[in-house]
């Protein structure tokens, strides 16, 4: 499968996957703590505090899409590669 196949499909990618999350009853929970748990901090750590954690928590978020959509990805070569 060529790179510029996979760059046209990655917006659907993203979106399949986004619907995909959404019907998970564990995502959801999982979410729903991680909010509670961001809650919690806002109302200990002072603004200074709470912009680190955000900061840390974009970079976290920020290297799990990118790992996200390389998975994605790859199983895409994978399954092209098998079926030919």
């Amino acid at each position: 499968m060529e790179k510029n196949i996979l760059e046209t499909f990655q917006p659907n990618i993203m979106e399949r996957l986004g619907e995909i999350y959404w019907r998970d009853d564990r995502y959801r929970k999982t979410l729903e703590r991680e909010k509670e748990a961001a809650e919690r901090l806002k109302e200990t750590f002072t603004e200074e505090q709470m912009a680190m954690v955000e900061q840390y928590h974009i970079a976290i978020s920020s290297t799990m899409g990118i790992c996200e959509l390389l998975a994605y990805k790859q199983g895409m070569k994978d399954m092209a590669s098998i079926l030919k």
